[in-house]
């Protein structure tokens, strides 16, 4: 009998194990899908995966990007997006109408730009947010000899300042409706490269050219003279000695940086005739790579035609980019199409004018 009723107390035991481990097992379920937010176990209550990364949304989201490019073509964005975009614009600007451009389509459009703006990478380029003031040496007193216990003079080393603050460019695309109908990618691809290489061009000519009244000052702004330029008259050819005399013009501070600036068809319409005294080319190739006595040739259609400018362009000019580039859009009732307006902001100025030497042949016309 004693027996008999230990297995059966055993077996009670055994069943209430058995149900015990069920509910444990049937628990941890349930916490571990309400904390996934599988099964929508309490509709409206628990959030799905995507709603738990809505606080985290950044302007790096995929989410954001697809979003943004949505916005701009005002069409209606998924649950997920619009969680993104409400997110992202609050925390840029309150509202919609802070939303900023997502990291990766403004990324690629600077990289559009640096493409096609190549002197951005030869120049001393800075993105200071609100401007910046850049010391920049301009009187430099060699070293000196010094006796023994003999008290040392201070350099009189001079420095002046560069103010860089940023002056607004921009560019307005106008595409009809049936932007509409682009997918993401095809719509991104189209706004990068069409605002890339007009700001390029744009930023390009301001280094170049910029008269400094209102916005950039341009390399074109420096004072020639005799002493930094050599210029040749409109019925005279260009010759190899008016290209060593515009070398030797350059400080040799700046030879081992210099380099030439021209457009193509100065390149191959004055230079690429020329020979030295022992017959020999004066411009060299190796691969895509134009030389002129050892100095590479940038090609730039922005510069005047028959005008060269050989100088360190890192040493001698400053530019700085205070804000990213940003988009804004709007429908044209009018016309049924749709405005889109790419803005940045860019100032820059020759902190070294001694650092460029200028070669210019005259025209008939001027």
């Amino acid at each position: 009998a004693d027996i008999d009723a230990l297995e059966q107390e055993v077996k009670t035991l055994t069943e209430e194990r058995k149900q015990l481990l069920e509910k444990i097992e049937k628990r941890n379920k349930i916490i571990k899908d309400i904390t996934a937010g599988a099964g929508n176990l309490i509709p409206g209550f628990m959030p799905r995966p995507e709603e738990e990364r809505a606080a985290g949304f950044t302007r790096e989201s995929p989410e954001y990007r697809s979003a943004f490019l949505k916005h701009l073509r005002r069409i209606e964005l998924t649950d997920v997006e619009q969680r993104a975009f409400t997110a992202v614009a609050a925390v840029a600007g309150g509202d919609s109408a802070g939303a900023v451009i997502p990291t990766t389509t403004q990324n690629r459009i600077v990289e559009i730009v640096k493409q096609h703006a190549p002197l951005l990478a030869e120049i001393n380029l800075m993105q200071v947010p609100g401007g910046v003031k850049v010391p920049v040496e301009y009187v430099v007193n060699a070293a000196a000899t010094h006796a023994e216990n003999a008290t040392i003079a201070v350099s009189d080393d001079k420095l002046k300042h560069v103010d860089l603050f940023g002056y607004e460019i921009t560019k307005l695309l106008q595409i009809s409706k049936s932007v509409m109908q682009m997918s993401v990618d095809a719509f991104e691809n189209w706004l990068v490269n069409n605002l890339g290489k007009s700001l390029a061009a744009k930023i390009t000519s301001l280094i170049i050219d910029g008269s400094g009244n209102g916005e950039a000052e341009g390399i074109n702004e420096i004072a020639w003279n005799d002493d930094n330029s050599v210029s040749v008259g409109a019925q005279v050819s260009l010759t190899a000695n008016n290209v060593t005399t515009l070398i030797s013009l350059l400080p040799g501070g700046y030879d081992a940086n210099a380099k030439f600036l021209m457009s193509k068809k100065t390149l191959f319409t004055d230079f690429m005739p020329l020979k030295d005294s022992s017959k020999h080319d004066l411009v060299t190739r190796e691969g895509n790579q134009y030389y002129i006595y050892g100095y590479p040739v940038m090609l730039d259609e922005r510069i005047p035609l028959h005008e060269a400018i050989l100088g360190d362009f890192r040493a001698g000019y400053y530019g700085n980019m205070p804000e990213e580039i940003n988009v804004v859009n709007q429908f044209d009732i009018d016309t049924n199409s749709y405005k889109f307006l790419g803005a940045g902001m860019f100032d820059g100025k020759p902190a070294l004018p001694d650092a460029f030497v200028k070669l210019k042949k005259e025209t008939s016309g001027t």
